[in-house]
């Protein structure tokens, strides 16, 4: 979960004092880690991204404590203009935008306003591949402004250098490049932000120019924020917008041009639930009166209206996760204390049943932290047996394919999830991925193999993992033998036996094979016959 730094100056500046923080930060769904007299660590609940800032830890206290009523925002008409070419269509096509007015600006709010935004990267921005959020010192620009692509060769000054480099360079030598390159690695045009003047705002999802840098002097801010995600795009917008509104900056919309298609943001109106009395109270466990109800959800900053049976209640811009009336029942229970609600005895006793069979090796893999992913059951021979280098076996051969890669049905399970390494190998490390599924020999067998990658992996990983699983299964009549396999590293692989029968191998898998899949890192991996295990136990 993320972890806020919030600094105790900024906190009383927004009117929050520091034993109110303490005494009822928890009470907000926030998780105080660490108070020092320069910094506060707090943890947050991921579906709450408002909150990953001062301005929204404290606009939430405020109402909780009821030292502020429900806030409306207001929006000025803005005279600034987006056009959006097509060329981005395939690439990041949508953009949203802002103008901040009156920005009081220092070092510490600057440092506050990239934490958060690197927060709503990484989380609601999936990495920036969802949303990037671009700020800019509005007054060294000018607009209208376009959104647009340029080719490799395109060169500007980026954020944190002094000279221009070109798009190609950005992506293989800038910090920022390095990291996000894989986002834009299947086009030839990269997509950028300029205004009337030519002069670049953001190479989007990757860096902002250095032109536009945000400094103490700052006085009014561009917002931009591009993805592929609309609903997410206009949601961060509202967040961000609202955060500065509370530190008393105006805020003014943008209208962006998508061809015929015209927009203007950001839109600050609250929007309507209807929610079901008795639904929110049977839900709850208590009778609450309709003040009761008002006054719960007015500390979690809605304006609400009871009408018998139904509850109106008009959610705040910067609430992205308010998604059902359910969020908003979650909602009255904190507002009115998870304290005050009573507490019941359990009146209903029931017997657990035991799990099946094969749901065991499904546990025993999400109890020692993997994640299961399903492959498809046809592939291709080179993945299969090539890449994995391994002789052909009896297969079963795809008539007329689609393509090369549904030619054959599968033989075993770890090709797939080599496959699937390759493809998130730009994520963070460990990986630990496991696959329960069908295979074919000469007849369908059920099968349970796992991979897992990290810097400092081996063989006794790989042994412990298979020990572990093998006796979750009940299996304890069995031995470890030598195995002789292309796709381990030699003296590294072993069989799991049993009377005679192997049951499965295990190993490191050898440096040519993580080659083949574009691996850089060490990986094991194993993989067991359910069917004879069962038939056997």
């Amino acid at each position: 979960m993320p972890v806020i730094r919030v600094q105790p100056q900024e906190l009383k500046k927004l009117g929050i004092s520091i034993r109110e923080f303490e005494e009822n930060v928890f009470m907000i769904g926030a998780d105080l880690k660490e108070i020092a007299d320069d910094e506060i660590q707090v943890e947050l609940f991921p579906d709450r991204p408002d909150m990953y800032t001062v301005e929204g830890i404290a606009r939430a206290l405020k109402l909780y404590l009821g030292h502020m009523p429900p806030k409306k925002y207001k929006v000025e008409n803005g005279l600034e203009k987006i056009t959006v070419e097509q060329s981005v269509s395939d690439i990041r096509p949508f953009i949203v935008a802002a103008v901040i007015r009156n920005v009081k600006m220092d070092k510490t709010m600057i440092k506050s306003m990239m934490d958060f935004q690197e927060k709503l990267h990484l989380t609601v921005g999936r990495k920036r591949k969802k949303i990037a959020i671009g700020l800019h010192d509005y007054d060294k620009v000018k607009g209208p402004f376009t959104y647009t692509t340029r080719p490799a060769d395109f060169s500007f000054v980026p954020l944190g250098f002094n000279a221009p480099m070109t798009l190609k360079e950005i992506l293989k030598t800038h910090p920022k490049g390095i990291d996000y390159a894989h986002l834009l690695s299947n086009t030839k045009k990269y997509p950028v932000i300029i205004d009337s003047l030519g002069e670049v705002l953001s190479f989007p999802p990757i860096i902002n120019g250095k032109l536009t840098e945000i400094n103490p002097q700052t006085k009014n801010i561009f917002i931009d924020i591009t993805g592929i995600d609309m609903t997410s795009l206009l949601s961060v917008l509202n967040i961000v917008a609202c955060s500065f509104a509370d530190r008393g900056a105006s805020i003014e919309t943008v209208v962006i041009s998508y061809n015929s298609n015209v927009m203007t943001t950001p839109d600050l109106n609250y929007r309507e639930i209807t929610l079901d009395r008795n639904y929110a109270l049977k839900t709850l466990g208590v009778s609450l009166s309709d003040k009761e109800i008002s006054n719960s959800l007015q500390k979690m900053g809605y304006f609400t209206t009871v009408q018998g049976s139904k509850i109106k209640v008009t959610v705040p811009p910067y609430r992205m996760d308010i998604l059902h009336p359910v969020d908003i029942v979650e909602d009255i229970a904190k507002g009115y204390g998870y304290d005050s609600i009573p507490k019941k005895e359990i009146t209903k006793y029931v017997h657990g049943k035991g799990f099946k069979w094969e749901e065991k090796p499904r546990l025993s893999f999400l109890g020692l932290g993997f994640l299961e992913i399903k492959s498809l059951t046809l592939s291709s021979f080179a993945q299969q047996y090539l890449l994995m280098h391994i002789p052909p076996i009896e297969k079963v051969v795809v008539e007329n394919p689609v393509s090369e890669m549904t030619e054959t049905l599968r033989t075993w399970l770890i090709p797939g999830l080599m496959e699937i390494l390759r493809k998130n190998r730009h994520r963070d490390l460990p990986q630990r991925i496991f696959e329960i599924g069908y295979i074919y020999t000469s007849e369908l067998e059920r099968h349970a193999a796992f991979l897992y990658e990290d810097s400092k992996v081996g063989f006794t990983d790989a042994k412990s993992i298979i020990e572990r699983v093998l006796g979750d299964l009940g299996v304890g009549d069995y031995h470890i033998e030598e195995k002789e396999m292309g796709t381990y590293i030699p003296g590294r692989c072993a069989s799991i036996m049993h009377n005679g029968k192997e049951y499965g191998h295990f190993g490191e898998i050898h440096p040519s094979v993580l080659e083949n899949f574009e691996l850089g890192y060490p990986v094991v991996g194993g993989e067991i016959n359910l069917e004879k295990i069962e038939k056997n136990l």
